[in-house]
């Protein structure tokens, strides 16, 4: 592994890392609160998915030298964009206590961690090359990409929680 690989993966591991210990503190309060409350507090992070859109700006992110495609730069923008909106769309029925909520909350995490494991599985291999990411490449790496993941872990736990506060 390269310098610049190691550079990428530790410095994803320390925001991993922060993330995974800002929520295990804050954990037993958002538990006692009741599970919508405590989706309410972990899904708002993925309105920010859209950042995808990103990939498509000139200058953002280059992985031609990596072998992808704009096709693919569109698939990770549409992946993201989707689950920017499923984020908004589940918050919104949590806020408003509509029956459909959970199910909804449900179908979002599971198909933004599925994009977040597609986009991940097949870029993160590449980060090698000091020109794929750029600057905001840096910030998406690494504050981004570990919030996202700890978040989705976190719901899937928060899922599980009975309805009412314990």
């Amino acid at each position: 592994m390269t310098a610049k690989a190691s550079f990428h993966i530790i410095g994803y591991l320390f925001g991993l890392a922060a993330f995974a210990s800002i929520y295990l503190a804050g954990r037993p309060s958002l538990v006692a609160m009741g599970r919508e409350a405590h989706l309410k507090a972990l899904i708002p992070v993925h309105f920010f998915r859209y950042f995808g859109l990103t990939a498509l700006l000139p200058g953002v992110f280059d992985l031609a030298p990596a072998g992808f495609s704009e096709g693919y730069l569109i698939q990770i923008m549409a992946g993201d964009v989707l689950a920017a909106i499923l984020a908004l769309v589940s918050f919104f029925l949590l806020q408003t206590r509509a029956s459909l909520a959970i199910p909804v909350v449900w179908i979002f995490n599971v198909v933004a961690t599925l994009d977040y494991v597609n986009a991940g599985a097949r870029v993160t291999p590449s980060i090698h090359d000091a020109n794929i990411l750029g600057p905001f490449g840096w910030i998406v790496m690494t504050v981004c990409l570990p919030a996202w993941l700890v978040s989705h872990i976190a719901i899937f736990f928060a899922l599980r929680q009975s309805e009412s506060p314990s």
